[in-house]
């Protein structure tokens, strides 16, 4: 019956069960071709039409940052091309103190890891050989020799606390122990040779930071003028030009890799960093170190000062040359620093500098016509003015009812110049203050620099106005101008009336090409040259035989003059007190200037020096600290400066040469004055006698004198020079 079944259920191999197969397996095939075709339709389908989400993108491909490109900061430049600032790359210098030391441990396990298998296994072990306890003493001795070679190179710290820092950071697992910042990139240079520092920043542990730092190569020198940019201050060229010595950022987009390292996004675009310009000013930096050690060597040990400025200027141009701004703190004898440029914001009365500008008035109007122009001495008095004590002195010392406008100017009297504009603008006050701003003292004009302070001038129909007020501003009160002003005042003088703006930037540059060039501008014509010339015969005076007589012997021959005034205090300085010039105890502070200009024939420079002192009982006077100020100024730049030193003339008449030798009786010693060194020598030598010296240059002096007796083998000095 089984057999039955099973040859009634076996499929007999016949045609018609074959076709049937075929159809099927043809159907299949024809099915799964279909649905390729499907697929392959849907791809290109994609491909041609379907984007991507920014979501999705953003799930598989990290976000690009965006990276601001600092631009390189632009130079300051001296008139010369000398940097005054410049930025260059520093680098903080930091160690991995943990390097190596995870490898050194790992060898010593291993090798414990093989002893104790050895025994595990009941052979028999070894010594243990603790290569990574070597390696790690090794190590450590290289840092002792580093430690003191850093000591040599940094020696705030000593050697024994560079290598302590070391192996705390090693021991307790620090990987940034700071060794030095702002370091040079030739000191970097020379760190990479030093012992485990030559092994590099994985096996020795060296790290260095780089950033770009803004440096002045010659420190403090014009630091004032110079200046700085912070966040809420901008001071000086600096903050001034900042806009030029910036430069431009760059824009890049970056996004991280897959061993969070940053690469530039290829699919974003890019703004390349332009880098700034420079700016060449008109400091001459030799000038300007002369000026500042001049300074401070009248200012510096007298602990009542509390600042002091000079300036100078080019006659012909207005280009500053040199500008010093020294001043401490409110604490008597503290610090001189360049702490505030006081050349444009100090604003006061100027004292009795301010005299030239009545004489110059007086002479262009014709009310003066001659330096000898005698006035009545009237015992030193003008109504309503305090009287002039020194007028007394002249009438007792030379019994004479009568002074010369040039020796008033010469002594500085305030009764001649209270007499002289009383009489001549008393009527038409207006006139007299028409000159002032025509000498551009009563306006702030256009400088380089930010900060220059505004003019006060009390003139007719201001609060400040009374019936004395012609008088004292005539000879120095009643009208408030800063340094700045006074200078470029006198400079005009120097320059035959012509006044021109002080400048202190002379170009814009980039790669050495002038983008924008500054230069001299007229301010105005201020008087004749005939006038500038009277007026300067009188300014020569105040040097030769007035309160200025510290400068005539000076290299270079100076016009100027003094000034002494007092500075009005503040209300909590005077502590009640109505006079405005005094506290209670009668101390004031006072301020001294020499102004003037060089050559006094032929002017090349003009110069202002000015010392302010705190509170005290204490004068200080123009013609004292700020005229030697000025004369140590000017006998430093006739050194240097090669427009004064002493030129062969392109033709002449040489001397007659004559050969000299060293003639002397036996037993006597040789006269070798005038001789150079070997011609001495051979000459002492030659006669017998021995030789010694001293000095560099020509024999100027010998001992014992030449003639003298002398045995032979004994010695000869000589002294060079």
């Amino acid at each position: 019956m089984s057999a039955s079944k099973n040859k009634r259920t076996e499929i007999k191999d016949t045609i018609e069960n074959r076709d049937r197969i075929h159809m099927v397996m043809v159907l299949l095939t024809v099915v799964f071709i279909a649905f390729s075709v499907g697929i392959l339709i849907c791809i290109g389908h994609i491909q041609a039409t379907y984007s991507v989400p920014a979501k999705v993108i953003n799930l598989f491909r990290p976000r690009p940052d965006k990276y601001i490109e600092q631009p390189k900061r632009g130079r300051i430049l001296a008139e010369d091309g000398r940097p005054l600032a410049i930025t260059t790359p520093l680098y903080d210098i930091y160690m991995d103190c943990t390097v190596r030391k995870s490898e050194f441990e790992e060898i010593d396990r291993k090798e414990a890891r093989r002893i104790q298998r050895l025994k595990d296994q009941g052979k028999e072990a070894p010594a243990p050989a603790y290569k990574g306890a070597a390696a790690e003493k090794a190590w450590r001795a290289k840092a002792d020799t580093l430690s003191r070679q850093l000591a040599r190179l940094f020696p705030a710290k000593t050697a024994s606390q560079y290598y302590t820092e070391i192996i705390e950071g090693r021991d307790n697992g620090k990987k940034h122990v700071l060794i030095r910042k702002n370091v040079s990139h030739a000191t970097l240079n020379e760190l990479h040779t030093l012992p485990l520092f030559n092994e590099g920043k994985y096996r020795g542990g060296l790290i260095a930071e780089e950033h770009d730092e803004r440096i002045y190569p010659y420190d403090t020198l014009a630091r004032r003028v110079i200046g700085y940019v912070r966040e809420t201050n901008r001071i000086g060229i600096e903050g001034t030009f900042d806009y030029e010595l910036h430069g431009t950022e760059g824009v890049e987009w970056r996004r991280v890799t897959d061993d969070n390292k940053y690469i530039r996004d290829f699919d974003s675009t890019m703004v390349k960093a332009v880098d700034g310009n420079d700016v060449r000013t008109t400091l001459n930096i030799d000038f300007q170190d002369i000026a500042d050690r001049a300074l401070r060597r009248q200012i510096s040990e007298d602990p009542q000062i509390r600042a002091g400025i000079a300036v100078l200027m080019e006659v012909k141009t207005g280009a500053i040359r040199a500008m010093v701004n020294l001043s401490r703190d409110t604490i008597p004898g503290s610090k001189l620093w360049e702490r505030d440029n006081l050349v444009l914001k100090e604003v006061g009365e100027q004292g009795s500098v301010m005299k030239t500008v009545t004489l110059l008035s007086l002479v262009e109007d014709g009310y003066v016509t001659s330096l000898e122009q005698p006035i009545p001495t009237h015992h030193g008095v003008v109504p309503g003015y305090n009287q002039d004590t020194h007028i007394l002195d002249y009438e007792r010392l030379t019994g004479r009812s009568e002074i010369t406008v040039k020796h008033g100017f010469e002594i500085s009297s305030n009764y001649v110049f209270t007499y002289l504009p009383e009489t001549y603008y008393g009527a038409q006050p207006q006139e007299f203050f028409d000159h002032i701003y025509a000498y551009r003292l009563g306006e702030k004009f256009d400088f380089d620099l930010d900060g220059l302070g505004t003019p006060v001038v009390n003139r007719p129909g201001t609060p400040g106005w009374s019936r004395t007020t012609l008088g004292t501003t005539a000879y120095g009160y009643g009208m408030s101008v800063t340094p700045l002003h006074v200078v470029t005042f006198y400079n005009a003088i120097a320059n035959k009336g012509r006044m021109m703006k002080p400048y202190v930037v002379e170009s814009v540059e980039k790669d050495g090409k002038v983008l924008k060039e500054y230069g001299p501008s007229v301010l105005n014509n201020i008087c004749t040259r005939a006038t500038a010339d009277t007026v300067t015969r009188a300014l020569k005076a105040v040097v030769d035989d007035g309160t200025a007589t510290r400068l005539k012997n000076a290299k270079l021959s100076v016009a100027g003059k003094t000034g002494t005034a007092q500075v009005v205090l503040t209300a909590k300085e005077r502590k009640g007190n109505p006079d405005p010039y005094h506290d209670p105890w009668g101390r004031k502070r006072n301020q001294g200037t020499f102004v003037g200009f060089f050559p006094a024939d032929d002017p090349k420079y003009t110069i202002l020096v000015t010392v302010y002192s705190y509170l005290s009982g204490q004068s200080f006077y123009g013609g004292t600290k700020p005229a030697m100020a000025v004369r140590e100024i000017v006998d430093n730049i006739y050194a240097i400066d090669d427009t004064w030193s002493g030129r062969i003339a392109s033709e002449g008449t040489l001397p007659t040469m004559e050969a000299r030798t060293a003639s002397a009786d036996a037993g006597k010693t040789p006269d070798v004055k005038g001789f150079g060194l070997m011609d001495a020598m051979y000459a002492v030598e030659n006669a017998g006698y021995k030789c010694v010296y001293e000095g560099s240059g020509h024999v100027t002096a010998q001992s014992p004198a030449a003639g003298t007796a002398l045995k032979k083998g004994e010695t000869i000095r000589l002294t060079l020079k």
